[in-house]
């Protein structure tokens, strides 16, 4: 243990590639995709030695919505989110990076999530946003009920599954099927490079963090009952929210 936080359970090359074969022989592109997606996460926590997985694409409505997930706690995770519109699966997406949580406890980027997430075990979390089509529309994240130290071979991991997840999307959409998911999928692209280029514009103007930009965005579009992608090119056109 160093600082009190569980260390020593990191990801070896070799159980990555066991679980990466492992996922292969399920034929997963042969699958619909939100069964997919489940096929991958209940792989993770085992991986990972962590307690829970999840995979969250973004609705219509820019909202984190999980995909697929191994417990409760991941549903938890996605409705904190989404009632406060900040958290670090939403940091994943809006700003494109891996965020790292050790301890949702200590962490004060989101004070208000620690201790209702770490009563019911989600206290450390790690997230990659998900692409496609080069834009980031989601967010593959593991947790652990401890307090944890994640270290690069966690990021490597979760970075080698999340672009599993990206071929099975553009797999998905490229053979055109049917599917709820896909659509959703598709509209939230487009919107995508929009919103991106709205949250630029009031990160400038208004000297906002994106996290922030994005969520007033999102905010804006809900209480006027429009789409967020509307609320965005108004933000580009007018250079404030409407």
């Amino acid at each position: 243990m160093a600082g009190g936080y569980v260390n020593d359970m990191h990801v070896e090359e070799d159980a990555l590639q066991r679980t990466m074969g492992r996922l292969a022989q399920r034929k997963l592109a042969g699958l619909d995709l939100r069964a997919a997606c489940e096929v991958v996460v209940d792989a993770m926590p085992g991986l990972f030695a962590a307690d829970g997985a999840g995979i969250l694409l973004v609705d219509d409505t820019h909202v984190l919505r999980y995909v697929a997930s191994t417990d409760t706690g991941a549903q938890l995770l996605e409705a904190v989110q989404e009632s406060t519109g900040r958290g670090p699966c939403v940091e994943a997406l809006v700003e494109d990076r891996a965020v790292a949580v050790v301890d949702l406890l200590e962490d004060d980027r989101w004070p208000d999530l620690g201790t209702l997430l770490a009563s019911n075990g989600v206290r450390a979390v790690l997230g990659v946003p998900i692409h496609f089509g080069g834009v980031a529309v989601g967010s593959l994240n593991i947790y652990s009920a401890e307090g944890r130290n994640w270290d690069q071979s966690d990021q490597s991991a979760l970075s080698t599954i999340e672009a599993l997840i990206e071929r099975l999307l553009t797999s998905a959409v490229v053979s055109e099927r049917q599917e709820e998911l896909i659509g959703q999928l598709q509209r939230a692209l487009e919107a995508r490079v929009v919103v991106e280029r709205a949250v630029g514009v009031l990160m400038a103007v208004e000297e906002l963090d994106a996290s922030d930009a994005f969520e007033r965005i999102r905010r804006s579009a809900r209480s006027a009952r429009r789409s967020v992608r509307d609320v965005a090119n108004d933000v580009i056109e007018w250079r404030k929210l409407p």
